[in-house]
């Protein structure tokens, strides 16, 4: 299936910031625009996979740092 495309101006800095996140977590800048705008729109299904298992990565550390603590 074919994706519509769009195309966006960004700030200099706001585009950096986001290569930089792109490299340092190894996924597209594809990805986290489409995870941030579902997240800001209410609509977390339709997040990336790996942006879904980041998440749970981070909610398991979470947890587990808990749990050690208790």
């Amino acid at each position: 299936m074919v994706k519509p495309q769009i195309v966006v101006r960004l700030p200099p800095d706001l585009l950096e910031k986001l290569n930089k996140y792109a490299q340092q977590t190894g996924t597209s800048k594809t990805d986290v625009v489409i995870g941030a705008l579902a997240q800001y729109l209410g609509c977390g299904e339709a997040l990336p996979l790996n942006q879904k298992v980041a998440e749970l990565e981070t909610r398991m550390a979470t947890i587990e740092a808990l749990v050690k603590v208790s």
